[in-house]
């Protein structure tokens, strides 16, 4: 028996794709900053407090 992979088609295209994952990123981009951000300004407020010690 011969064995061969399926052929899938999608209905939709990269534009498709794309527009969907900045939909997305547009609704989380924020919570992902200050996500980032707040740890990263406690790592860069004890490196300059430690300069000056």
């Amino acid at each position: 028996m011969e064995t061969s992979i399926p052929t899938i088609s999608f209905s939709y295209n990269l534009a498709d794709v794309a527009s969907a994952i900045g939909s997305n990123f547009n609704a989380i981009w924020l919570i992902v900053a200050f996500a980032v951000g707040i740890p990263l300004a406690f790592k860069f407020g004890h490196q300059i407090k430690s300069l000056f010690e």
